[in-house]
C-alpha cells in the first residue's frame, strides 16, 4: 500500500500536493465552522499550516530533498532593491485601490491613518507567520516550480492562483441556517466572486517576485505585505472597512491588483521573471 501511494505521488506529485493541502486544511476548518458558526481563531491557524506540511509530505514520499525545499524558505541572501519591491508592491496597490475608492464615491481621510504604526507592524507579524506567510512553502515553494516546469507562467499562475483561491473557501463567514439559502448566494455570492478574483490576481505578483529571486522567504513577506496593507493602510475609518464599505474596498483592491498584474504580465512578456536552463 505504501509503494503505491509513492508510485502515485511520484506520477502526480502536484495533484497530490493540491488533495492533500485541501484534506489537511478542510479536515479542521470545515468541522470548526459548522460547530461554531464561525471559524475560531486556533481552528483558523492550524489549517493555514496544510499547505506547507502537504509539501513536505509529498517531498518525503516522492524522495525529493526536504532540505533543499526548506533552504529556499529561508533564503534572504537576494538583492537589497527586492526588499525594497516588497515594501513597494503593496503600497501601490493600496494607493490604486484608494484611487478607485474615492472614483466610487468613498470619502477617504489620510488622518485616519496616523497611530496605526504598531497595529501595521503586529499584524505584519502575525500574518508572516501564522495568518497567510505560512502558507507559501506550500504553495510557492513546491507547486509553482513545479507547474512552471510543464506550463507558461501565466498559465501556472491562474492554475495555481485558482486552486489557491478555492482553498479559502471554509475560511467565509458561515451561516449554516441559511447557507444553503437564496438569499445567502444572493448576498454573498458576489463578494465570493470578487475574492476569487482578488486572489488569484495577487498569485501573480506572488509568482514574478518568487521567480526573481527564488526565495519562498520574499513571496511569504510579500504576501504579508499585501494582507497588511489591505486591512490596515487604506485610508478609511477601520469599522468602516468591516462595514457597509467593505464590498467597495474589496473591488478598488481588486481592480488594483489586476492592474498590477496586467502591468507584470506586460512588462515581461508574459514571463513573469521566468528563466531556464536555455535563456
Amino acid at each position: 500500500m505504501r509503494q503505491r501511494l509513492r508510485t502515485v505521488v511520484d506520477d502526480h506529485p502536484v495533484a497530490a500536493f493540491f488533495v492533500l493541502a485541501y484534506a489537511l486544511s478542510w479536515a479542521v476548518w470545515i468541522p470548526t465552522a459548522l460547530g461554531s458558526g464561525g471559524l475560531a481563531t486556533a481552528g483558523t491557524i492550524v489549517g493555514s499550516f496544510g499547505p506547507a506540511v502537504a509539501a513536505a509530505v509529498v517531498l518525503w514520499l516522492d524522495g525529493g530533498s526536504v532540505r533543499e525545499w526548506a533552504e529556499r524558505i529561508v533564503r534572504w541572501r537576494v538583492a537589497p532593491r527586492w526588499y525594497l519591491v516588497v515594501v513597494a508592491l503593496p503600497l501601490v496597490v493600496v494607493g490604486l485601490a484608494s484611487v478607485g475608492i474615492a472614483l466610487l464615491g468613498g470619502d477617504l481621510d489620510l488622518s485616519t491613518l496616523r497611530g496605526r504604526g504598531s497595529m501595521v507592524l503586529a499584524s505584519y507579524l502575525i500574518v508572516a507567520l501564522v495568518g497567510g506567510g505560512n502558507e507559501e512553502p506550500g504553495w510557492r515553494g513546491f507547486a509553482l516550480p513545479r507547474l512552471q516546469e510543464r506550463y507558461a507562467p501565466v498559465a501556472a499562475t491562474l492554475l495555481l492562483g485558482v486552486v489557491w483561491a478555492f482553498w479559502h473557501l471554509p475560511l467565509l463567514p458561515v451561516d449554516t441556517a441559511g447557507l444553503h439559502g437564496l438569499a445567502w448566494l444572493l448576498e454573498e455570492g458576489p463578494l465570493v466572486v470578487l475574492r476569487v478574483l482578488n486572489i488569484v490576481g495577487f498569485a501573480f505578483l506572488l509568482t514574478w517576485i518568487y521567480n526573481r529571486t527564488g526565495s519562498v522567504l520574499l513571496a511569504l513577506l510579500l504576501h504579508a505585505g499585501i494582507n497588511t496593507a489591505n486591512s490596515t493602510l487604506v485610508p478609511l475609518p477601520l469599522e468602516a472597512l468591516a462595514g457597509d464599505v467593505y464590498p467597495t474596498v474589496l473591488l478598488a483592491v481588486t481592480v488594483g491588483v489586476w492592474v498590477v498584474a496586467v502591468a507584470l504580465v506586460a512588462l515581461t512578456r508574459g514571463r513573469l521573471g521566468y528563466e531556464t536552463d536555455g535563456q
